[in-house]
């Protein structure tokens, strides 16, 4: 008698092969996927960035605009009027207002004294004499 002849499982490859191949895709899918976020979630800061520095430009601008309205307010024209209406007691600035400094022509001081001034001098007069 012959024997029966029954379907034998005929793939070659074993659970083993089967699981790593499993795993080798699913890691590429991964790695896929993460470089797909990645770039989406750049791509989202990018817009944010342009987002700001759009707004930062805006608000420049109206800087500027509000820069240029405070000095066409703050004119000597616009605000002398305003100061003696409130009754400040500023007045104007005259040649007969001003102190005027001498300045000593020549360094005729001898060298210990001219020391001993420039410590007693304040500092800014200190540094601009000889």
């Amino acid at each position: 008698m012959r024997r029966r002849q029954t379907n034998r499982y005929r793939n070659g490859l074993g659970l083993s092969a089967i699981t790593a191949i499993l795993i080798v895709v699913a890691s590429l899918a991964l790695v896929g996927l993460g470089i797909v976020v990645s770039k989406n979630r750049v791509r989202a800061i990018g817009e944010e960035q342009r987002k700001v520095e759009s707004e930062m430009r805006l608000l420049n601008t109206e800087i500027l605009a509000l820069n240029n309205r405070i000095e066409t307010l703050l004119t000597r024209d616009r605000v002398q009027p305003r100061l003696t209406s409130s009754n400040t007691m500023l007045r104007p600035i005259t040649r007969q207002t001003l102190l005027m400094l001498k300045q000593p022509l020549s360094p005729a001081v001898p060298v210990e004294a001219d020391a001993s001034h420039a410590a007693a001098a304040p500092p800014s007069l200190a540094q601009t004499t000889p």
